[in-house]
């Protein structure tokens, strides 16, 4: 377990940064519409980056920028993707419940998406991690529709499947997150959406092998905020 907590952090790091963002509402497209986001924000990464003169965690500030599309297949699905700094995502949206209309009344969708690291690079020790991690999100959408604007409440759970060695140690295992996501998708025109967002994810057991801890030595959190510009219907 101490090895996968060691090397964890490097790896994480090296992936350019997670998104848990959502960057959308809880209200699929119309069957055989695409719609497009650009999101642009920044990240921290609480805890992640031992200081070598102190011994104490630090938290990292880092820029985020993202694209985003998404098709729907149907009235009540969509599939998609998006990239960033290094990363790339594959994600969905099935509808749950729809209001009769977007000028009042509750939406909820499940959004599960998934997405992979391949890395290499150096950790802070100065030697030679490589890996790869997995992260697969479950969120449930909810958006409270306001005179066509929609307040979207997002909480989620997700999972971080990693392997990867450095100098000597190698691990794979397992980190699991709880958080959510918080934002405001203001119609600014019939195709057009601006949404500020807010995002965390906070990491609360860990596995490695058959062993399990509710106990991780870094605090781990990730707060994500973001501007979003989301185009179509």
């Amino acid at each position: 377990m101490r090895k996968l907590v060691a090397v964890l952090p490097a790896l994480a790091l090296l992936a350019g940064c997670p998104s848990f963002s959502t960057m959308g509402t809880a209200r699929t497209i119309p069957k055989g519409e695409t719609k497009f986001h650009v999101g642009v924000g920044g990240m921290q990464l609480r805890g992640w980056s031992t200081d070598d003169a102190t011994g104490e965690l630090e938290t990292l500030t880092l820029p985020q920028f993202e694209l985003g599309v998404s098709h729907a297949v149907s009235d009540s699905a969509e599939v998609g993707g998006k990239i960033w700094f290094l990363g790339a995502e594959i994600n969905s949206k099935f509808q749950l419940v729809r209001s009769p209309t977007d000028r009042g009344g509750l939406d909820v969708a499940l959004a599960p998406a998934i997405s992979f690291y391949p890395l290499s690079g150096e950790n802070n020790a100065g030697e030679t991690a490589t890996g790869g991690l997995v992260y697969t999100h479950l969120p449930v959408l909810f958006g409270f529709n306001v005179a066509g604007s929609q307040l979207v409440v997002g909480p989620r759970l997700s999972n971080t499947l990693v392997w990867g060695s450095a100098g000597s140690s190698s691990t794979t295992g397992s980190i699991f997150w709880a958080g959510g996501s918080l934002g405001f998708a203001i119609r600014a025109g019939d195709t057009f959406r601006i949404l500020p967002e807010i995002s965390i994810a906070y990491p609360f057991a860990a596995s490695s092998g058959t062993k399990a801890t509710l106990d991780l030595p870094f605090e781990g959190a990730i707060v994500q905020g973001q501007l979003g510009l989301v185009f179509g219907k």
